[in-house]
């Protein structure tokens, strides 16, 4: 999809970070991959956001029909 969009995070795994954000009026549950919150490595997500932050994100997949998304955080300098 190659969007940029701010999101909020709403939880945190130990395999990345969930966030919610609202699209052309519809409400999304996105998944940001631990592999997709920082260039270097990343240990703790916690390290990098916290629950309640806004941050931009870069939507790579966006399903409408189940209203989910992946989103990738080191992709939106990239």
């Amino acid at each position: 999809m190659n969007k940029v969009i701010s999101v909020k995070i709403s939880d945190i795994a130990p395999f990345g970070a969930f966030a919610i954000f609202e699209l052309d009026g519809k409400e999304y549950k996105g998944l940001i991959h631990i592999s997709e919150i920082a260039n270097t490595f990343v240990n703790d997500i916690n390290d990098f956001v916290k629950v309640g932050q806004d941050v931009e994100v870069l939507i790579l997949e966006l399903n409408d029909e189940k209203a989910q998304a992946k989103l990738s955080i080191k992709k939106v300098n990239a």
